[in-house]
């Protein structure tokens, strides 16, 4: 009895391991595919920011009729007016639907507010004004003229808003109103 019972283990024993080594093949080519859709997924992601950046420089640049530098320094002007009266809520949401935001705040004209101006902010009319006065600064060091302001905030909004990003159109429209 012994033996027919040691007999039958190492027979099942046998079969369970033909089973299993004929799954492995299948088992690792599961996970290859796995990894590789992970990969593939990530790739997408970082060329879908890519694209959407290079999308709203060749939107700007065709509904403006400037240079591609040009519209990269008027739009980061932009931006970083957005970025000084924004609350912080706000900026992130726009920040969202503009992944390349900081790269254009960095190609913004630099700030040459005096710091009297600097102390005067600290209501927010004087921060509005500041902020007026930074983008007339900012468009005349571009070239670009003062009248094509409210064209450039329009061309922004029209362009989050026709890719899905109407909360951020609105925000910019809204919280860029004063100007």
């Amino acid at each position: 009895m012994k033996y027919s019972t040691l007999f039958l283990s190492l027979s099942l024993a046998s079969l369970t391991m033909q089973v299993h080594a004929f799954e492995l093949p299948s088992i690792i080519n599961d996970h290859v595919k796995t990894t590789n859709t992970k990969v593939s997924t990530t790739k997408t992601k970082v060329n879908s920011t890519s694209n959407q950046t290079s999308s709203l420089m060749g939107y700007a640049t065709d509904k403006l009729g400037l240079s591609k530098e040009t519209v990269t320094g008027g739009l980061g002007s932009l931006f970083k007016v957005a970025k000084d009266n924004f609350s912080i809520d706000d900026f992130s949401t726009l920040s969202k639907s503009i992944p390349d935001i900081s790269s254009y705040i960095k190609q913004a004209p630099a700030d040459s507010s005096s710091s009297i101006s600097s102390l005067l902010q600290s209501s927010d009319i004087s921060k509005k004004a500041a902020s007026a006065s930074y983008l007339d600064s900012a468009f005349k060091k571009l070239g670009i003229p003062k009248e094509s302001l409210p064209i450039m905030v329009d061309t922004v909004s029209g362009y989050l808003d026709s890719n899905g990003y109407g909360k951020a159109a609105g925000l910019l429209k809204k919280g860029l109103s004063f100007l």
